[in-house]
């Protein structure tokens, strides 16, 4: 009993320790504290911007991944759920909105099947692939002749030869 109790308190200091503690500095944290880290957090991971690949500009997500499109998708709505979405997961926002600062000539959102909303560029539903480990991988392009990198005008980048590269990274 008294081991069990141990491992019990063992594990529960060990969870509390991957939480990271509270956002202020006395280690508490408040309600408005924890909407304001939500809300940055929402804004961080629907950031889009452009960076150099081997396979030229392309549209990546805000920790410089690459983003993908399925051309099996049609009219900006995503057809990769359950397992596809394991392997390709979706770039999905907060809700129906476009996130500020967003192009809406190029962005839009739309609600996937399991009510979540996920971010087009052009007519293309946006991906990452579990396969690029770091900025700059493109290891998904042309994967079963359907998945393509996003180049930053909503078009796909087919081919596998390096485009012209462009002057400077941007943000969206």
């Amino acid at each position: 009993m008294r081991i069990r109790l141990i491992i019990g308190i063992s594990a529960a200091a060990l969870a509390l320790a991957a939480c990271g503690g509270g956002y202020g500095s006395d280690g508490s944290s408040t309600a408005a504290d924890g909407a304001a880290a939500a809300e940055a957090d929402d804004k961080a991971a629907t950031t889009v911007s452009e960076a150099e690949t081997d396979l030229g500009t392309v549209l990546v997500d805000a920790e410089g991944l690459t983003l993908y499109a399925l051309t099996d998708d049609s009219d900006g709505v995503s057809s990769c759920d359950d397992g596809c979405a394991d392997a390709w997961p979706p770039l999905t926002v907060a809700d129906a909105d476009l996130p500020a600062g967003l192009d809406p000539n190029l962005f839009s959102v739309a609600e996937r099947s399991d009510g979540t909303f996920q971010l087009n560029a052009g007519k293309w539903p946006l991906y990452r692939y579990v396969g690029d480990a770091a900025p700059g991988d493109t290891n998904g392009q042309g994967s079963g002749g359907v998945w393509f990198v996003v180049a930053p005008d909503g078009s796909l980048i087919k081919g596998d030869a390096a485009a012209a590269p462009a002057t400077s990274d941007s943000t969206y």
